[in-house]
C-alpha cells in the first residue's frame, strides 16, 4: 500500500481512534525482529539510527511496561493507554549488540523471544539460510541479556516451525519443551511464548495453557484491550520506514482497519497454501 494511500486512510480515521482509544483503552504490545545497520531494505530490520528515533519517541509520550506489568493492568481493569511494550522476535545477536545499548539509554524493558535451535548455533532463521554470519544469540549472551532488569526472555519453540502443520505431539514438544530448555539454561521461569509466524489455533492456545505460560503473543494487529485472552495478545508491527508521524499514527490505531485487512488476506492465502500442501 502506498504512503500516500496510507497517509490519506489513517487521517480519514484519526477523529475516530481517538474517540475508540477514549473509551476503550488498550495496551500495545510492538513487534520488533532486528536492529543492525543494513544498506538492504528488510522487513524484518530496523537501522540502529531510525530505532533510536522511535524509542525516544516512546520513552518522551508513552509508558513503556514489561510484559508481566502490562498483563497484570489488563487483568486489574487498570490500563493506562499510554501503556506500550516493546517485544522481539527469534533471538538475534543483534538484539544485544544494537537494541540493548538503545534501550538501556532510554531505560525502556523488553521482551525477547529465543528459538532454542538458533541458541545452540545448530540452524538459523529460513530467511537468512544464505548467509555465512552468525545471527543469533548463544546461551552465554543469553543468560547475559536474562541478569538485566530490563530484559525478559521468553520462548519461541525449539525449530522455529509452523505449529498448526505438527501432529499433536511434536506439537507439545515444540512449545513445552523449549521452556524447559530455557529455564534449564537460564535457571528461571519462563511465562511467555511467541507463536512462530503467527501460526496458531485452538489447539495450540490449549497446548500454551498447559505448558503452564502466562502469556502468548501472536501477530495480529491492535491494541489489547480489558479481558483478552493472554494467549492470543495483539501485537503491532514496527519497521525501519516508521518515522515519527508513522509511529504516532501507528500507535493511535490508525492504521489498525487496514493492518487487521492485510492481516486476514495474509492468513488466507497461507491457510490455502498450507492446504495445498497437505493435499499433494
Amino acid at each position: 500500500m502506498s504512503s500516500i494511500v496510507r497517509q490519506f486512510v489513517s487521517g480519514s480515521l484519526l477523529p475516530f481512534s481517538y474517540l475508540d482509544d477514549i473509551l476503550r483503552p488498550g495496551i500495545r504490545v510492538l513487534m520488533y525482529h532486528r536492529v543492525i545497520k543494513t544498506t538492504e531494505y528488510d522487513q524484518l530490520t530496523v537501522t540502529p539510527v531510525v530505532f533510536d528515533t522511535q524509542m525516544q519517541y516512546l520513552s518522551r509520550n508513552y509508558n513503556v511496561v514489561s510484559l508481566d506489568t502490562a498483563t497484570k493492568a489488563l487483568y486489574s481493569s487498570k490500563i493506562n493507554s499510554g501503556n506500550v511494550v516493546v517485544t522481539f522476535d527469534d533471538g538475534y545477536l543483534d538484539n544485544l549488540e544494537y537494541a540493548l545499548p538503545i534501550l538501556k539509554k532510554y531505560n525502556i524493558p523488553a521482551t525477547i523471544y529465543v528459538t532454542t535451535d538458533f541458541c545452540n548455533q545448530d540452524k538459523s532463521h529460513p530467511r537468512y539460510k544464505k548467509s555465512d554470519k552468525r545471527l543469533h544469540l548463544d546461551w552465554d549472551e543469553v543468560s547475559e541479556l536474562n541478569k538485566l532488569n530490563n530484559i525478559t526472555i521468553g520462548s519461541h519453540t525449539i525449530s522455529h516451525p509452523y505449529l498448526s502443520r505438527l501432529d499433536e505431539i511434536a506439537a507439545e514438544n515444540e512449545i513445552l519443551r523449549s521452556k524447559e530448555i530455557i529455564e534449564s539454561k537460564l535457571n528461571t521461569q519462563v511465562q511467555h511464548f511467541c507463536y512462530p509466524s503467527g501460526d496458531f489455533g485452538a489447539r495450540e492456545v490449549a497446548l500454551i495453557k498447559d505448558a503452564g505460560y502466562l502469556t502468548a503473543v501472536t501477530v495480529s494487529p491492535g491494541k489489547n484491550r480489558c479481558k483478552v485472552s493472554r494467549f492470543e495478545l495483539n501485537r503491532t508491527e514496527m519497521t525501519d520506514k516508521d518515522s515519527t508521524k508513522e509511529l504516532f499514527l501507528k500507535l493511535n490505531g490508525s492504521f489498525d482497519l487496514m493492518h487487521k485487512v492485510l492481516h486476514w488476506k495474509r492468513m488466507r492465502n497461507f491457510k490455502k497454501l498450507s492446504f495445498n500442501n497437505i493435499n499433494k
